[in-house]
């Protein structure tokens, strides 16, 4: 094929899947070409090697399995040509979330791995419709790709010292959607501009410690790992003390963010059976049948019965203890 009918092809491709992005309900998106982003995917890499090194996953051992994966997306989508990266901001209000106990704000509404998946399926539907060969894979949390880097290299954000991506209007609160696909186009790698400057905000208020350094987390110390991932008894009584009322993820380094301050109108549309449920009296007289019901559709299902009997306890006691912790 002639280089100027490749050239026309690639820039419909691109049009074509912001066009179905927008329409889908993502209001940032990019892509990007495998090959011409290897270079500055490997700079990435280096560092995910080193934060393993370290031992900083904690718990998450998934994330050691899946190493090569991760480093080579061709392992999981073989035919991989290019990257579709999608961002779906989420409310930034916690009106919603006023109570004794805390919950991350992400958590709220449908599972966000359902939902972006739905969203993506149908956004390249459509744009199957205009490229008949496109073929594609969908990662949303749920496959070996290092999401974070391919959207930072796609132009959806920043990386801040909290290791977030952070957008300039959407902030820190948005969920990342991956799309590995078949056919070039045309992109490369085009990163906005790190725009924390001075700023350590997030690494003072974070009450554990577990902002090493900028762009640097001990996922060991996070609190979001231990009310999440971290299985059995949280035995550290300091660690404990320090997780303060939240019983479901932290969002303390996003909520200092200055990208973060001004709250969004829209919160994250609620569905039928995915309540919140923020007071001690529900949380602790809750039986396991209950809670597998009430959170099967949200992403609180990730968090087992006795995973969240512990951290209420954790909660509560802290409450108790200090007694300003809910304030």
């Amino acid at each position: 094929m002639p280089e100027c009918l490749r050239t026309d092809s690639r820039t419909s491709l691109v049009q074509d899947l912001q066009t179905a992005c927008r329409s889908a309900g993502f209001p940032i998106s990019g892509a990007i070409d495998y090959v011409k982003s290897i270079d500055a995917f490997q700079t990435h890499l280096d560092r995910y090697d080193e934060w393993l090194a370290k031992k900083y996953s904690g718990p998450m051992e998934y994330l050691v399995r899946g190493r090569d994966r991760r480093a080579d997306p061709r392992r999981v989508f073989p035919e991989l040509q290019s990257i579709l990266c999608v961002g779906l901001p989420y409310g930034k209000n916690p009106a919603h979330l006023q109570g004794p106990a805390r919950v991350a704000r992400y958590i709220q509404g449908e599972d966000y791995h359902t939902r972006i998946a739905r969203m993506l399926e149908g956004a390249l539907t459509e744009v199957q419709k205009k490229h008949p060969a496109l073929k594609y894979k969908i990662a949303v949390d749920s496959s070996a790709v290092l999401e974070r880097s391919w959207a930072m290299l796609a132009g959806l954000g920043w990386i801040g010292k909290n290791t977030l991506l952070i957008h300039p209007k959407h902030g820190s609160y948005f969920f990342i959607g991956v799309a590995l696909l078949n056919l070039e186009t045309g992109q490369a790698p085009s990163p906005l501009p790190n725009y924390c400057g001075g700023c350590t905000r997030c690494l003072s208020a974070c009450p554990t410690g577990a902002l090493i350094q900028s762009g640097e987390l001990d996922a060991r110390r996070c609190i979001s790992t231990l009310t999440l991932e971290t299985r059995g008894e949280i035995t550290d009584p300091t660690l404990r003390a320090q997780m303060g009322n939240w019983i479901a993820g932290c969002d303390i380094c996003q909520e200092v963010c200055p990208f973060n301050i001004k709250p969004d109108a829209e919160l994250w549309p609620a569905i039928e059976g995915a309540e919140i449920v923020t007071d001690w009296q529900r949380l602790t007289s809750e039986s396991r049948e209950d809670y597998l019901a009430r959170t099967a559709r949200s992403a609180l299902s990730r968090i087992k019965p006795e995973m969240m009997k512990r951290n209420v306890e954790i909660a509560l006691a802290n409450q108790i203890d200090q007694p300003g912790v809910a304030d």
